[in-house]
């Protein structure tokens, strides 16, 4: 008996007993667990939703995030239900409980859910993306020498598979004080004609400054209109750190491909992400994992798909995973949404100010990233005279500000600030920086 007639016939027909909950709301959630309080519209009942400790001052979220309740029971709920009867389980859910989570995430970008692949991180989709380019010797892939180590690799390795060459461009001399223009400016320049990716990172980690995506996708647009479909550019995203903070309109931005881990600002569960690829672009795109979903096992057992594909069917990794945190992921979007992603940006924004400002008025202290909410999103990097990256973040720890560096040659300590975090706290924080450049 074949795959789709025992799945259908048999009582573990994910048709016959649907076990994932319904997407539920955060206040539901709430409701069930009376010592939390549901979302009231302040900021005081978000942060009640996290059982992150606050013995010291959480400034580093971007790297690592907390559950919220409403990840967590899901979790806690898929990690019983498997533990029960892990087979049982999985057969009455997997043919149809990916689509919850791509439905959720397309809800929030804006999106369509066959445009979304589920993968487990930034890193998993970047890989996917660019070893699965139907790049060829002489295709150019143009980046830049501000990203970060996986994007690097990731176009490196694709690079030697398939005979592209690798161009990488500085956009700015100082992120600080870079424009739109001088960043698009530099970018139109730099392609060639054999361009065919422009491989950016959406929010750099480096150094905090935002990529004016939609203005890059209007330059490329521009390069684009004056060649074949077949010799087309491509826009290729990293969108992590910007994902979960900016009110973001997928198709508006104007990328191609856009990929993004979802435990970071999101707040997701742990080894969760997505890759976004627009319809236009999926044929661009060869998979590198097989997929678990139906028309490609079918195919391969000799069935015939009614149409073309989808990305989501296609793209998405087989394989079994850590279920129960994959299918809590719609859960995040969920708590997004119900906070809302226009306040979440306000509110982003307001206390990366609050940083920024504060920086700005201290002597020994110079920021990395742009005042300008433009080019600036949640990470707040900045340089203390006098001190390496390592020596500021240990030093912040002994005054009870958890703190980050960032992962590359030149490293900078970054404050991150996000909707968890209140303005008393980020005013601990910098009175604890200005302590720490004092003291040298």
């Amino acid at each position: 008996m074949n795959r789709r007639n025992f799945l259908s016939q048999s009582s573990l027909a994910f048709g016959a007993t649907l076990t994932v909950p319904a997407l539920s709301s955060c206040e539901a959630e709430s409701k069930s667990n009376p010592t939390v309080p549901a979302l009231d519209g302040s900021w005081e009942s978000v942060r009640d939703q996290f059982i992150l400790s606050h013995k010291n001052v959480q400034m580093a979220q971007m790297l690592f995030a907390s559950h919220p309740l409403p990840v967590r029971k899901a979790i806690e709920m898929h990690r019983q239900k498997f533990d029960e009867s892990p087979v049982e389980y999985w057969e009455e859910n997997f043919l149809t409980v990916d689509d919850i989570q791509c439905e959720a995430a397309a809800q929030y970008l804006g999106a369509d859910k066959e445009e979304i692949a589920l993968t487990d991180s930034t890193t998993m989709g970047l890989a996917l993306l660019y070893s699965g380019l139907k790049l060829k010797e002489g295709d150019e892939i143009l980046s830049t020498t501000h990203d970060h180590y996986v994007t690097d690799k990731a176009i490196d390795y694709a690079a030697a598979k398939n005979g592209a060459s690798v161009r990488r461009i500085a956009e700015y001399d100082d992120p600080a004080n870079a424009t739109v223009d001088e960043i698009t400016s530099k970018i139109g320049a730099a392609i060639s004609d054999k361009t065919r990716i422009v491989a950016i990172t959406w929010v750099h980690s480096c150094d905090g400054l935002k990529h004016p995506i939609k203005e890059i996708a209007e330059v490329v647009k521009q390069a684009n209109s004056n060649r074949a479909e077949s010799d087309r550019i491509y826009l290729c995203v990293d969108g992590v750190h910007g994902f979960g903070v900016e009110n973001i309109d997928i198709k508006a931005m104007g990328c191609d491909f856009f990929c993004a881990g979802t435990h970071k600002w999101l707040f997701g569960p742990r080894g969760t992400g997505i890759i976004w690829a627009k319809k236009d672009a999926w044929d661009m795109m060869l998979p590198t994992i097989p997929a678990f979903s139906d028309d490609p096992y079918y195919m391969w057992i000799g069935s015939t798909p009614k149409g073309p594909i989808a990305f989501n069917q296609l793209q998405t990794p087989g394989g079994f995973h850590t279920f129960e945190h994959r299918w809590s992921l719609h859960e995040a979007f969920k708590f997004h949404m119900a906070i809302g992603k226009e306040k979440i940006e306000s509110r982003t924004r307001d206390l990366a100010r609050i940083v920024k400002e504060g920086i700005a008025e201290m002597s020994n202290v110079t920021s990395t990233t742009p005042m300008d909410a433009k080019l600036s999103s949640g990470i707040n990097g900045f340089r203390v005279k006098g001190m390496n990256a390592e020596e500021v973040v240990k030093a912040f720890h002994h005054k009870g500000v958890i703190a980050s560096a960032s992962p590359y040659a030149d490293s900078i300590p970054r404050l991150t600030p996000c909707v968890i975090n209140t303005e008393e706290e980020v005013t601990f924080a910098l009175n604890a920086l200005r302590e720490i450049s004092q003291s040298v």
